[in-house]
């Protein structure tokens, strides 16, 4: 019959995490030699075998060699059975393989092994509340994701894993089911299934242990809540571990920061309803007593004088114990060391309590550890912008002292260029150099520059045309310029700019301009005025500090006024102001040298969409001595910015104006008044159709039955002017004064990620435009019934509504609602209004 064959085939699986080896002895033809005998009787030595050469079968992933490194075994080194159920182990604990045999055939050892499948995609159906790119990302950094090796056994975790998410995010009733499809060149697809349920509502939270402050007052400060009429936007009423853990602390700092030092959160109880939708919340907590101060002293290596500790220190010996206080302290001490190059000093403040009383000594341990130097400034991110415009931004320098009050400098002053949308700054340290850290500037570049024509439309302008080549960041270089041409119903323009913010290295700046504009006010809400105007114009900037500059700028102008239409008496007085009849001659040109001065002071975050900081702006602009019209203006304007919480902030601002004639100009040019209502100034009300109206004024001829013996007989055969016909225009006339108020709750989009190229705000308006040189009086009291008293200051306007402002692609966005809830008789309004193309 031939040989006795004694085959052993070790087979290891591990799904049922256990080595099963089998021993199978088959009556076969041929020379196979058995790695381990079934008989029991046999010596080792007979068992033993020198291995002359490694066959490998089943291998179509991993290469030869790699399999070869994982072996513990080569060619020439004897093999003891023994030895076999170690090495199957160590080739599984590399969880490459589903399934591993061994055989023997003579001195060759024969290894049979299936790989497992690769993981071809992982899909996720049904969650919302987790993003699908989050649940990857956990995923990968656990070692299942596309392309890895499938481990049947890293499911569950990662079932658990996202259950564990959903439970914090208070989805206990989320069901996650998974399925492994085969698919070929041993590739598998996994597809997870999530019914996410409905998020556990907090049915009750109860304060066991508390005396002084009621339960009221403390669940005001927790961001739990058991619902309101906001919940639906805010989701207070969703459990979580983190928002409880964070509330939990709240309560700890409210305590603490009224000197309650010993107070204790003794145990918190959670409970789930039976149905998992709803939460049962106590908090059982210790107050203990009230404390106060008494001593503060300073140790350490304080670096500053104990004067400037103690002008740092917000308490004083006998006030009550505050963390609060304490806490900024320890900031303040650490942002003054940080001015002196000591950017990772340790400030620690140890509280000691005095046996038997209510006092605590507070010893204020300062570790400024070493000074610390810069090596390299990094920018990175600006694929655009030169790397020397980012630099010459920098307020700190290689080589020099670290300050991290002049890092964040630096960040606000790179965030405030129009063309950089955000920046994160790191400084990390240097390996081995622990004096030296680099400073690395992360940028984000918004679009600069635009290459565009086209149509558009506002609710302000109507339909407009327009053709603009512009760059606020010319070649990267930090230079603006640009050419436009635009056209609405109300003007066509046609400009060229360049403006170089760094015309010296010492930030002085430099701009010129040249431009050519015809405008017809009629169709602006305004008179019936035609004005053509050629100007060229040069200014020029000077930082004061870093936060104050002055501006002053120098212009020639040559204008074409043309009265169009049915003449106003507005119009007509200045025309006689020039001694020219507008009935006669209704054009008018005259030439202007145009002088201004500001003066800016900018604590802003960013140049757009800032969230805190405050910008004024004082200037003064008029036509200088010698020119053919002589007058001036006054602007004072204020944007405050206060940051309530994460993308949430109020904005306040204030805009004062006035104008008025000098030398041989009695008043401001009525083209040069001052506008309210609009899209930029009180919304909800039409551009510029508030305030000061066109006046009408009509003669009336004698007629037959005219009693001529009672009044002077008029060579023209007109009546006198006190039997004018008097009438107001829809038309606004502008006024020489102006103020504006404007109050804004910004928030944050509902369902949109942050940006800082869109903003949403809740606004209230108040404006009011008055003329200072208009006369009541010179109407007849007959006739002056009819014409409201526009120079009273108190007739206001008021508006409230909801703004979004974009910057899209084709310029900026404005789209506002308005409802009007204080207006004058006649004002036109606009509770919709659409804008783009406008400037915020």
């Amino acid at each position: 019959m031939g040989k006795f064959l004694q085959v052993t085939i070790v087979r290891f699986q591990q799904r049922a995490s256990k080595l099963a080896i089998l021993i199978a002895g088959l009556a076969a033809f041929g020379t196979i030699s058995p790695l381990v005998s079934a008989k029991q009787s046999e010596s080792l030595n007979e068992k033993a075998f020198i291995v002359e050469e490694i066959k490998v079968d089943g291998l179509q992933r991993m290469e030869l060699g790699t399999f070869f490194n994982m072996l513990p075994l080569q060619v020439g080194e004897k093999l003891e059975p023994s030895r076999v159920p170690t090495i199957i182990r160590t080739l599984f604990s590399a969880e490459n393989f589903d399934d591993i045999r061994v055989f023997r055939d003579g001195n060759i050892l024969l290894i049979d092994v299936i790989e497992r499948p690769t993981i071809s995609d992982i899909t996720i159906d049904g969650n919302s509340d987790i993003k699908t790119e989050q649940i990857l990302e956990v995923m990968k950094h656990s070692g299942f994701a596309k392309g890895e090796v499938y481990n049947p056994s890293a499911i569950k975790n990662i079932v658990d894993g996202m259950q564990e998410q959903y439970f914090s995010h208070g989805k206990y009733s989320v069901k996650i089911t998974n399925k492994v499809i085969r698919r070929s060149r041993n590739r598998v697809l996994i597809q997870f299934d999530v019914n996410e349920g409905e998020p556990a509502r907090i049915q009750s939270i109860n304060l066991v242990g508390n005396r002084l402050f009621d339960d009221d007052v403390l669940l005001d400060q927790f961001e739990l809540s058991t619902g309101g009429w906001l919940s639906v936007f805010t989701s207070d009423d969703q459990y979580a571990r983190e928002k409880l853990s964070g509330d939990l602390e709240t309560l700890r700092s409210y305590y603490l920061d009224r000197g309650y030092l010993k107070f204790n959160v003794v145990s918190t109880q959670v409970a789930i309803s039976p149905d998992r939708k709803g939460m049962f919340i106590t908090i059982n907590v210790t107050e203990g007593e009230k404390f106060e101060v008494a001593k503060i002293a300073f140790s350490g290596d304080l670096i500053l004088t104990e004067e400037r500790l103690k002008q740092l220190m917000p308490l004083t010996q006998g006030e009550t114990y505050s963390a609060a206080a304490i806490s900024f302290a320890e900031e303040q001490i650490k942002q003054n060391l940080g001015y002196f190059g000591y950017a990772f000093a340790k400030v620690t403040s140890v509280p000691n309590v005095k046996p038997g009383t209510n006092k605590v000594d507070m010893n204020i341990f300062i570790d400024p550890g070493k000074k610390v130097y810069i090596n390299r400034i990094n920018f990175t991110g600006n694929e655009t912008t030169n790397d020397r415009v980012l630099r010459r931004e920098a307020r700190i320098m290689e080589g020099g002292a670290l300050s991290t009050a002049q890092v964040e400098r630096t960040k606000i002053l790179l965030q405030r260029l129009t063309y950089i949308e955000e920046v994160e700054v790191e400084t990390p340290k240097i390996e081995d150099k622990e004096d030296r850290v680099d400073i690395n500037y992360q940028v984000k570049e918004r679009s600069a520059g635009t290459i565009s024509g086209g149509l558009g439309y506002g609710s302000t302008f109507g339909l407009s045309v327009n053709a603009n080549v512009s760059h606020n960041n010319f070649l990267g270089s930090g230079k603006t310029v640009g050419f436009a041409i635009n056209k609405n119903s109300f003007s066509t323009s046609y400009s060229l700019n360049y403006f170089d913010p760094y015309f010296t290295i010492d930030a002085i700046s430099l701009g010129a301009g040249l431009s050519y504009r015809t405008q017809d006010f009629g169709q602006f809400n305004d008179t019936a005025t035609l004005l053509d105007t050629a100007a060229i114009d040069f200014n020029m900037g000077y930082p004061i500090n870093e936060m104050t500059r002055l501006n002053f700028g120098v212009g020639y102008q040559t204008n074409d006024l043309s009265a169009n239409g049915r003449v106003s008496q507005q119009i007509t007085d200045f025309f006689d102001s020039n001694d020219l009849d507008v009935r006669t001659d209704t054009d008018f040109s005259y030439d202007l040298v145009k002088l201004s001065a500001s003066i800016i002071r900018n604590s802003l975050n960013r140049g757009i969409f800032p969230d805190r900081g405050t910008k004024q702006i004082f200037s003064v602009s008029g036509a200088m001595p010698g020119s053919d019209l002589e007058f001036y203006k006054l602007d004072y304007s204020i944007d405050h910015y206060i940051p309530i919480a994460p993308r949430w902030s109020f904005l306040s601002r204030l805009k004062l104006s006035y104008g008025s004639g000098y030398g041989k100009t009695r008043r401001l040019p009525y083209f040069e008044n001052f506008f309210a209502s609009g899209a930029q100034t009180v919304r909800g009300f039409e551009r510029n159709t508030v305030g000061p109206r066109e006046i009408f004024r009509t003669p009336q001829a004698i007629s037959d039955n005219t009693a001529i013996d009672d009044f002077d007989l008029q060579i023209n055969g007109l009546l006198p002017a006190e039997f004018d016909v008097i009438q107001l225009g829809s038309r606004s006339i502008g006024g020489n004064a102006r103020a504006l108020a404007s109050a804004e709750l910004i928030f944050p989009i509902p369902f949109v990620e942050a940006n800082n190229s869109l903003r949403s705000s809740f606004f209230v308006d108040v404006g009011n435009l008055w003329d200072t040189k208009f006369s009541y009086q010179g109407y007849t009291a007959l006739q002056a019934a009819l014409i409201p008293d526009f120079s009273k200051a108190d007739t206001y306007r008021a508006s409230a509504g909801i703004s979004l402002q974009w910057l899209s692609p084709m310029g900026p966005l404005v789209i506002s609602l308005s409802k009007i809830y204080k207006s004058e008789q006649d004002d036109r309004r606009e509770n919709f209004s659409f804008n783009v193309g406008q400037t915020f």
